[in-house]
């Protein structure tokens, strides 16, 4: 069961592994469509962990739930790599259409196909970037970081208005997430109480390993909140909406941020214009954020994040998440989901 809900490959950053085989039971769970606001707020205050909530409508907050503290991303972070990747194509310093070749070094775990490419294997950096957030592409995404250089991402997460940046220095790419966290282990142990010198240490150590886990080593069960991808609710909707902004100077982005709406169902007569979407997943970590827009300028955004040690049921939580997104999108608008026509219909 992918979480981006477009591969066909999932993995332990985006879905896991060790979850799919309850997404099935999760569906048969699942409580169906709220009614507003009070509530979706209601649902996510009963999923179990740490939920940090903030729906959006222009400037007005619809809802807001949680400590209004930084929580883990999982793959949501890659936002700021597109972020960087259109400074740097506004700089002139790259062209959508220029060349990325896979080196050993970027090859990472699933989510995504670049992984199974074999060295010397040539995309254009605009193909890098649909990977990127329509499949979650991990590979895709250190190439990409790569090309740009770690501190020109880290250079973003501080221009695109994430409250505290330093949280992301220095930022990982999601080879190193997966040596630091099963690969050597005994590199990330102490990874929350170092300085931010001696993680880029430490990290210049992990560059020297192989990578020699298979897409099933990274358990489920295995917690980790510290060695992640951090922001606020605030962060992300921020990115989100200067992102969408760039759009007339950058067509691309529409193809990049919107090929996976993430919508767990199809709906009918969709308010939106532009639905970008990016969600993410690790071991106790579940991610979903959207940003629309209509042609009279309307806006609303949605992020919705999850941190629980309840891992067993993760595929069920992620499912709850993914269905009450929606439903924020659509409340106090004429869009429904498909299947509540049908049911009106019946009756």
């Amino acid at each position: 069961m992918p979480l981006e809900g477009d591969s066909a490959d999932s993995g332990p950053l985006d879905g896991g592994t060790d979850d799919a085989a309850t997404a099935e039971g999760a569906e048969e769970d699942l409580l169906g469509p709220a009614e507003g606001f009070e509530e979706i707020a209601e649902r996510l205050d009963a999923l179990p962990g740490q939920v940090e909530a903030l729906v959006l409508e222009d400037d007005e907050v619809l809802l807001k739930l949680g400590r209004d503290e930084p929580s883990p991303l999982a793959s949501v972070g890659k936002l700021y790599v597109v972020a960087a990747l259109v400074d740097a194509v506004d700089a002139g310093e790259i062209d959508w259409q220029d060349t990325v070749t896979l080196e050993e070094e970027h090859r990472s775990l699933p989510a995504g196909t670049l992984q199974d490419q074999p060295e010397g294997f040539t995309t254009s950096v605009y193909d890098a970037a649909i990977r990127t957030i329509s499949i979650s592409d991990n590979t895709g995404t250190d190439m990409l970081i790569d090309l740009l250089g770690r501190e020109e991402v880290e250079q973003a997460v501080a221009d695109y208005g994430h409250h505290s940046p330093e949280l992301l220095q220095p930022f990982l790419t999601t080879r190193e997430m997966f040596q630091l966290r099963w690969g050597y282990p005994e590199l990330g142990e102490d990874w929350a109480q170092l300085e931010e010198s001696q993680r880029r240490d430490v990290l210049d150590e992990v560059a020297e390993q192989p990578l020699e886990l298979d897409p099933l080593d990274p358990a489920g069960e295995d917690l980790d909140f510290a060695i992640d991808w951090h922001a606020s609710t605030e962060d992300i909707a921020q990115v989100h909406r200067a992102l969408a902004a760039r759009e007339e100077d950058h067509p691309e982005l529409r193809t990049v941020l919107t090929t996976s709406p993430g919508l767990p169902e199809p709906v009918e007569d969709p308010w939106w214009d532009w639905l970008s979407f990016k969600g993410g997943g690790l071991p106790g970590v579940a991610t979903a954020t959207w940003h629309a827009a209509a042609e009279d300028g309307t806006e609303r955004t949605v992020v919705l994040m999850l941190s629980t040690e309840d891992t067993e049921n993760i595929a069920e939580h992620r499912t709850e998440l993914r269905s009450l997104g929606l439903d924020a999108l659509i409340v106090g608008t004429d869009t429904q989901r498909e299947d509540e026509d049908q049911d009106d219909e019946e009756t």
